[in-house]
């Protein structure tokens, strides 16, 4: 009777509190043995039913069952204050969790740092930075809740990693700040130097210069110049934000990005180069001879070809296969033009060598 009456007591009380509701929102209401408040319930009407069965069974003279059964239950009594307390702050933790997360969520959204990465997921719902990081800190608190819940509970098996990474993050917050402040810093850098280079190409009149050389480019040399830039001094930033933050293996994936960046440079620049040396060379030999088209472009591939071996070998690609590869192919042209002039031009050959028989 006590337990039931336990029970129905509970229960209301935790209903005249919205619990009930609270479960509901949290999605953990409905489960395999029913609502969550029905197996508060019945916890509690075995708490109480637990704690009246040992003076019931000694009352009928079974003391040797009644021993343990009150060993246990007082255990758990003493047990259930941490418990409680337990439960308590993971309670506050999330409702604490809940409106902080709110705070920083208004917070983000009025210095309108969602116009910069709005994006929409794959429900066509639209995904804001700001839900992002007030989720994030939420989780934070929630976390930082359930390890202090843990240490009141005395799980050291459990707590001690927990509590072990929630100081990691604490400790990483100043870093996190450096690191965010910095690249902050050099976007806001960023973007006035790229202003400043695209107004300069703009007043010198780069586009026009570019089309007078590479008549056949569409883009615009002045973006793609400023695009350039902006690429690699982000590269830069980011790496110094990496480096804050003691992330080894991320630290060591840039600095072997950046130094690539040189070869990547030079070859970019050796094909810039071949671009524009061979089509100012296809131009030069079709406009003194219309007829000599063919041999044009046999000069413009050579060219690309000549190029394309030096950029594999600047960007370290297979460097012997390259090499060898450069060797056989300037050796073959060399053995076609020598057996070419020397089958093809037998009596021009004759002829100057009996020259140069007279003569001594």
């Amino acid at each position: 009777l006590a337990a039931g009456l336990a029970k129905f007591i509970v229960t209301k009380l935790l209903k005249l509190v919205k619990l009930d509701k609270l479960f509901d929102k949290w999605g953990i209401n409905e489960g395999p043995v029913g609502t969550s408040m029905s197996l508060i319930g019945k916890l509690v009407y075995i708490v109480v039913f637990l704690l009246f069965l040992p003076s019931a069974l000694n009352a009928i003279g079974l003391n040797e069952v009644s021993g343990p059964i009150s060993g246990v239950v007082s255990t758990f009594v003493n047990y259930l204050p941490n418990i409680v307390a337990a439960g308590i702050l993971v309670y506050v933790g999330i409702f604490v969790a809940i409106i902080i997360g709110q705070i920083v969520a208004v917070l983000l959204k009025k210095t309108k740092i969602d116009c910069l990465t709005a994006r929409e997921d794959e429900e066509k719902n639209v995904v804001l930075l700001s839900d992002i990081i007030a989720k994030i800190v939420m989780s934070v608190i929630i976390l930082i809740a359930v390890v202090q819940a843990l240490i009141v509970l005395d799980v050291a098996a459990i707590s001690v990693p927990a509590l072990n990474i929630v100081n990691a993050i604490f400790g990483a917050i100043p870093n996190i700040i450096l690191a965010a402040i910095v690249i902050s810093c050099g976007f806001l850098v960023t973007n006035i130097a790229c202003g400043l280079l695209s107004n300069v190409l703009v007043a010198v009149n780069f586009d026009g210069i570019v089309k007078n050389v590479l008549p056949q480019l569409k883009a615009s040399a002045t973006k793609i110049v400023v695009n350039v830039v902006r690429t690699l001094i982000i590269l830069f930033i980011v790496a110094q934000g990496i480096e804050v933050l003691n992330l080894a293996v991320l630290t060591a994936i840039v600095t072997a990005i950046i130094a690539y960046l040189p070869m990547v440079i030079k070859s970019a620049v050796i094909a810039f180069v071949a671009f524009i040396g061979a089509s100012m060379l296809e131009a030069f030999i079709v406009k003194n001879n219309a007829s000599a088209a063919g041999l044009a472009k046999i000069v413009k591939v050579a060219i690309f070809t000549l190029a394309g071996f030096m950029i594999l070998s600047q960007l370290n690609i297979a460097s012997t296969i390259v090499n060898t590869a450069f060797v056989v192919t300037l050796s073959a042209i060399a053995v076609a033009f020598a057996l070419a002039f020397g089958l093809g031009g037998k009596d021009f050959a004759k002829k100057t060598l009996d020259k140069v028989d007279d003569k001594i």
